[in-house]
């Protein structure tokens, strides 16, 4: 899981740049803003997996409290995964329209 969320960290605010170097600042901060949040709120979440006394790993984790548990906070870590990956594909497209245009 850290693999995944340093990808999505690393490709969201090198994205977010980008974004904000070629004139769509409002949605490259927003971005780089969504992968701090979300980075920050999960691992703050799966850090308190010793108080919950669960031996699996984070996505397990992270699973077992949405699903079995019924919190709010692992839907909306999934919610924020979602809205970054969406910013992220929004992003490269408008980026990558523009390079072909010029």
């Amino acid at each position: 899981m850290d693999f995944i969320i340093g990808l999505l960290t690393g490709f969201g605010i090198t994205i977010g740049i980008f974004a904000i170097i070629n004139d769509n600042k409002k949605l490259g901060i927003i971005q780089m803003l969504l992968t701090v949040i979300t980075l920050v709120v999960t691992y703050l979440f799966c850090a308190r997996k010793s108080s919950f006394a669960f031996g699996g790993t984070d996505l397990e984790f992270l699973f077992h409290t949405a699903t079995v548990d019924k919190m709010i906070v692992p839907w909306l870590i999934l919610v924020m995964f979602l809205t970054l990956i969406v910013l992220i594909v929004i992003n490269v497209y408008k980026l990558r329209a523009k390079l072909t245009n010029k």
